[in-house]
């Protein structure tokens, strides 16, 4: 958007909160965790007595989502400012400074811990959790250093289905738990394999070691 002399429109805090959250792909993080909730059947999942669980399980896990994107923002922003596809970042733009964005990744954090441990249960408080760990954490340090990278990260993708089905009152060693997580974890090489395909040459630019970015020819 541009005003009449042409001069930018500074970004509103909800379009600042809505990048460093990712909230379109914090969504879709939510999304699966609704659909492994609702797998658990309409006598559990349908029960008047199930929607506070279901809503701590849903607005917990968008929290955990935002705060690990946030965190891999902070970490990454170097590197984010070399490519072009996230040049236009809060954090590289100097829209919000780094201790702003540090404390909103703490305070998502912690909130959707605490809305997942009082409205779920253990397991699915420690799958949030430590999901935003494994994002943030192992998933950002492998990025630039390895192609494992992508098979962490589907791992991160795999797990929120899991928390859907755990705080439904299932357990992660479920036939249907391991389903869930399979196929999201399996779903996650078709689709990035295609997006760091498309976006090989930024992500050199950026320096991150994906799968295409040493693969010149595409066999791989």
């Amino acid at each position: 958007d541009t005003t009449a002399n042409n001069t930018p429109t500074p970004p509103t805090h909800l379009q600042t909160l809505s990048e460093l959250s990712k909230a379109r792909l914090s969504a879709l993080v939510v999304s699966t965790t609704a659909f492994g909730f609702l797998s658990a059947g309409p006598t559990t999942a349908l029960a008047v007595s199930s929607l506070p669980t279901f809503l701590a399980a849903s607005v917990g896990t968008a929290l955990c989502a935002s705060s690990a994107a946030t965190f891999n923002q902070v970490l990454e922003v170097e590197r984010d400012g070399r490519m072009k596809r996230t040049g236009n970042r809060p954090l590289v733009k100097g829209v919000v400074g780094e201790s702003a964005a540090v404390t909103l990744g703490c305070v998502t954090g912690a909130t959707g811990g605490l809305m997942l441990g009082l409205g779920t249960d253990p397991m699915t408080t420690v799958l949030g959790l430590g999901n935003i760990g494994l994002y943030a954490g192992l998933y950002t340090y492998l990025k630039p250093r390895s192609e494992w990278n992508t098979w962490v990260g589907a791992v991160v993708g795999a797990i929120p289905p899991v928390m859907g089905w755990t705080a439904a009152g299932g357990s992660p060693l479920d036939a249907e738990a391991i389903l869930l997580g399979s196929t999201l974890f399996l779903w996650q090489f078709p689709h990035f394999f295609a997006l760091n395909w498309m976006y090989r040459t930024d992500y050199k630019r950026g320096g991150f070691a994906m799968v295409a970015v040493n693969d010149p020819s595409g066999d791989r």
